[in-house]
């Protein structure tokens, strides 16, 4: 073989693994997102920014209604990453499942526990219907969490339904199909500005919850670790520029919310500071807390450790190789 031959031959391998990088750089990537609040713009954010584009990954976001759909999505494979709360991920992975959490960006619930005009304490909630997004949903677990911390029984001493997202569940609250729902901003706003009283607060009590979180497989992280790695940074980026690019922010979240109302957005805006977590680790005392809870009605659950759901190798790997100084810069 002549020496013109063998550099042909290393062109072309050059230009073939160049060729099988590129595709991968660009092949499309479907990400599910459990809904569309405030608590689930910060895909949006990123992907309007331009920082997956800037990272190498093409994102299609996809909006479902609710965590548990996205996790059933998630299970048969035609979604590769999820956003959205970790109980499902917990519940999944509990059952047989290889899903993983890689980041958690809300370590704590933004939810409001808002009534029915009329009901002005939580003691007024028994015997009444109080409507979530789906059972095994964050917006169940959420309402099972506070009505046992006010010392009520979810299952004796109200009548939990599952009605749909939240503009549905606020609907229904509306036409008195249900008595209270499970709200997060902009809602909240909308709701006491129409005379639905709040009667909790889950932010203000300060509860540690994977609320938020990057969801994703054992197998996907195997076979695809760099674009998995490369989309936290895209995510992260997003997440860097909603705190130093307020006005930024506010357009993609009235964009997508669907927000003309400048003390909304602005509120909304403020709730996005104070309950994103701007470095993505987990909060192992919510993980602890949130496996509590799901195993109370997923047996399987029962005996696991917060540590089995989660993986930060990729935040650690951030963190040794300088991505959040240098972002910070």
């Amino acid at each position: 073989m002549n020496r013109l031959v063998k550099i042909a031959i290393g062109f072309s391998i050059i230009v073939v693994l160049s060729c099988r990088i590129l595709h991968a750089q660009t092949n499309p990537i479907v990400v599910g997102v459990g809904g569309l609040a405030g608590n689930l713009i910060h895909p949006f954010v990123s992907k309007d920014a331009g920082f997956f584009q800037k990272y190498g990954v093409d994102a299609r976001l996809v909006l479902f209604q609710g965590g548990t759909l996205l996790t059933q999505a998630a299970m048969s494979g035609d979604v590769k990453i999820s956003i959205a709360a970790g109980t499902a991920t917990i519940a999944s992975r509990s059952q047989g499942a290889d899903s993983i959490i890689v980041s958690c960006y809300m370590n704590t619930l933004d939810y409001s526990l808002v009534a029915a005009k009329g009901i002005t304490h939580w003691q007024q909630l028994k015997g009444k219907r109080i409507a979530i997004s789906r059972f095994g949903s964050s917006t169940d677990t959420a309402v099972r969490l506070v009505l046992e911390k006010l010392g009520m029984s979810p299952e004796r001493d109200v009548l939990i339904v599952q009605i749909g997202a939240q503009p549905t569940r606020f609907q229904a609250l509306v036409a008195g199909s249900v008595d209270a729902t499970i709200i997060a901003p902009p809602f909240d706003v909308t709701a006491k500005r129409q005379g639905y009283p709040i009667l909790v607060s889950m932010f203000e009590q300060g509860i540690a919850y994977p609320h938020g979180v990057i969801e994703t497989t054992d197998r996907f992280v195997n076979e695809n670790p760099q674009l998995i790695k490369n989309f936290l940074k895209g995510f992260i980026a997003g997440i860097q520029y909603g705190f130093t690019n307020k006005e930024g922010t506010k357009r993609v979240m009235a964009k997508y919310l669907n927000m003309t109302d400048p003390e909304i957005l602005e509120a909304t805006y403020q709730t996005y500071l104070q309950t994103t977590d701007r470095r993505t680790w987990p909060n192992l005392t919510g993980m602890r807390f949130a496996v509590e809870e799901v195993a109370k009605r997923v047996p399987s659950v029962k005996g696991k450790k917060a540590e089995e759901f989660i993986n930060t190798k990729f935040l650690d790997e951030l963190e040794r190789e300088g991505f959040f100084k240098e972002l910070n810069k």
